[in-house]
């Protein structure tokens, strides 16, 4: 926990730095496979994909707002204020990896690696609720 302002009027900022590292890694990454997708598909690249992903940086900022916020009107000491914080983010970063990897899918479905690895965690990441392009049957 960090404490951004002191006095009379505190902020105590919850979520765990690593963890906002890694959100943002993983959208560096989810926008860096979403151009290479687009250069493979031969799909032009316009201000439409950049904008949803301001936009996405902007619902997470705002997300990741209103759980500091919140976590800040409630009991300070509570281990559940952390357990909170650190679970928006997570799910984030779950949402980012999922986001990757149907990426990765969509720019090479057909390698090895892509049947071997990249079909069978995008399975797991989606629990198995989306079936993959191709014509693949779930096993």
């Amino acid at each position: 926990m960090k404490t951004l302002f002191t006095g009379d009027f505190s902020i105590v900022f919850h979520p765990s730095f690593n963890l906002l590292i890694w959100v943002f890694i993983a959208m560096m990454l989810d926008l860096f496979t979403g151009i290479v997708k687009a250069l493979m598909h031969h799909t032009a690249r316009t201000s439409s994909g950049y904008r949803k992903t301001a936009r996405k940086f902007t619902q997470y900022i705002g997300a990741i707002l209103v759980s500091v916020i919140l976590m800040n009107t409630f009991r300070q000491e509570h281990p559940v204020v952390q357990y909170m914080n650190d679970g928006l983010l997570i799910l984030l970063i779950y949402i980012e990896t999922t986001s990757i990897f149907e990426n990765l899918y969509a720019i090479d479905s057909t390698s090895m690696f892509a049947r071997y690895f990249i079909a069978p965690v995008l399975r797991l990441l989606t629990l198995y609720m989306k079936k993959l392009q191709r014509g693949e049957t779930d096993a």
